[in-house]
């Protein structure tokens, strides 16, 4: 069962970090070729919205170290210039609304993986 949900999580992963790449393949900060996402709300605390595209942003290596490692707050002070405040209140919204019950369960990624990979196909 755990194995089960580690295989599902790894491919929500992987299919929601391709979806944002496609989608914005540049960094989002200093526009060089995008190779990782970050989560605006973590996921460990956030979980729901883990797979969320709204909260994914498109880093190269050197931003997305700059942000974690040397904690420059530039970072994310420029994802909130580019993305406006109409993106912050609406991914907020989404980081209250924390669904009731449980999730992170092998249906919710399930689901997850099924959406991700309609968005896809568009």
């Amino acid at each position: 069962m755990i194995d089960k949900k580690k295989r599902l999580r790894s491919k929500c992963d992987r299919a929601w970090f391709e979806k944002l790449i496609k989608q914005n393949p540049l960094c989002e900060i200093c526009f060089d070729k995008a190779v990782q996402v970050h989560h605006y709300y973590p996921k460990g605390l956030y979980g729901h919205l883990r797979y969320d595209l709204d909260n994914g942003i498109s880093l190269c290596m050197k931003c997305h170290f700059f942000h974690h490692h040397r904690g420059d707050p530039s970072i994310m002070e420029a994802v909130l210039k580019s993305r406006g405040k109409r993106w912050l209140n609406r991914l907020s919204k989404k980081a209250k609304n924390r669904p009731q019950g449980s999730y992170l369960t092998i249906s919710w990624y399930e689901q997850k993986l099924k959406e991700l990979k309609s968005l896809s196909s568009l």
